[in-house]
């Protein structure tokens, strides 16, 4: 047989060219496989440092003053979130008795070795503490004039400054239902369950026109009325075509838009307050119907005046914004 190069070149040409093709989210929602066993940290191992809660450490940030931590000083609370369906990115939040902050560790699929109700350990001195959008975050320095903290991102730094403890109870959410403890600062990144919402009927979203390189952002529902045909809790890419096929014609600064994975915010009222619901496109439930999915036992949360929902308290700009775990978190009295 005589050996033919040309073929053996197609063949792995072939294989290169359905590689290159594949997609890839930003979020990896797999499993790893099963780590050899880890050490687990007591109040022990932690001796040499002074315990401050998270409270504290937040009070020590003062608005648009990011600083390096220089103290030998530690916070200890409990995972409250989970990347697992690919609502959160890159960070984790934990909670104590006092309040509740943002850990920025860089790294996707962190439900894997941070889990849910487990005690974290931080060792803050190295790290930077600054904010983003009013949120507080525990992070690493940045030299982005942009952000006042970067990822922590290098395994060996996260190493060296989060540890894992026991797991712990689990955590009971805070019960929100006066409409004045919904721009409650005290409650930012805790888990809460808010009770007695109604659907607003109104989104917030974002997309984008490759044609418009310098000013591509295109607005919908800066107006605050109405759906705008966002159905969804956000929109997946496909989600966010079969959209644009659908409505780009009712809305003309659609007719570029780019099909891409869609964060969604969704309004829910509370008395005279309002919460925003914020979805990323990414997320497993994007395209899950806000009339519900009798399947996987998900409520219509457009019908009815008691909604509750149970997810992570956070603020961007003035605008305090619910992050959902998963759809578990939504109820309908």
């Amino acid at each position: 047989m005589k050996f033919n190069i040309f073929s053996l070149t197609l063949a792995v040409a072939a294989v290169f060219s359905l590689s290159s093709c594949e997609e890839f989210g930003p979020v990896f929602t797999g499993k790893y496989a099963e780590p050899e066993p880890y050490r687990v940290y007591t109040d022990a191992d932690f001796a040499d440092c002074k315990l401050v809660t998270i409270a504290e450490l937040k009070a020590m940030y003062t608005s648009g003053k990011p600083f390096n931590i220089e103290e030998d000083i530690y916070i200890k609370g409990q995972v409250n979130s989970c990347d697992s369906l690919g609502n959160f990115y890159r960070s984790f939040y934990i909670q104590d008795e006092t309040s509740g902050i943002e850990i920025k560790a860089g790294k996707t699929g962190l439900y894997n070795n941070y889990k849910r109700n487990q005690w974290i350990y931080v060792k803050c001195k190295g790290l930077a503490l600054g904010a983003y959008g009013g949120m507080v975050q525990l992070g690493y320095e940045s030299l982005d004039p942009q952000y006042e903290t970067a990822y922590i991102d290098v395994q060996l730094i996260l190493d060296n400054h989060v540890f894992r403890g026991e797991m712990g109870p689990k955590i009971e959410p805070i019960v929100v239902t006066d409409p004045a403890d919904i721009t409650e600062m005290k409650y930012l990144g805790m888990l809460c369950t808010v009770e007695g919402l109604s659907y607003a009927d109104e989104v917030f979203a974002i997309f984008h026109d490759d044609a418009m390189p310098e000013a591509n952002n295109i607005y919908v529902g800066e107006e605050h009325v109405g759906n705008h045909g966002i159905r969804s809790w956000a929109l997946s890419e496909t989600g966010c075509a079969e959209y644009l096929e659908e409505w780009k014609s009712n809305i003309p600064a659609l007719a570029d838009a780019v099909p891409e994975p869609i964060n969604v915010s969704q309004y829910f009222d509370l008395g005279s307050a309002v919460l925003q619901v914020r979805t990323s496109g990414y997320s497993r439930f994007a395209d899950t119907p806000l009339t519900g999915d009798p399947d996987k036992g998900v409520p219509d949360v457009t019908k009815g005046s008691n909604v509750s929902l149970t997810g992570v308290m956070t603020i961007y700009n003035d605008n305090f914004q619910f992050t959902l775990i998963d759809l578990s978190g939504v109820k309908v009295k």
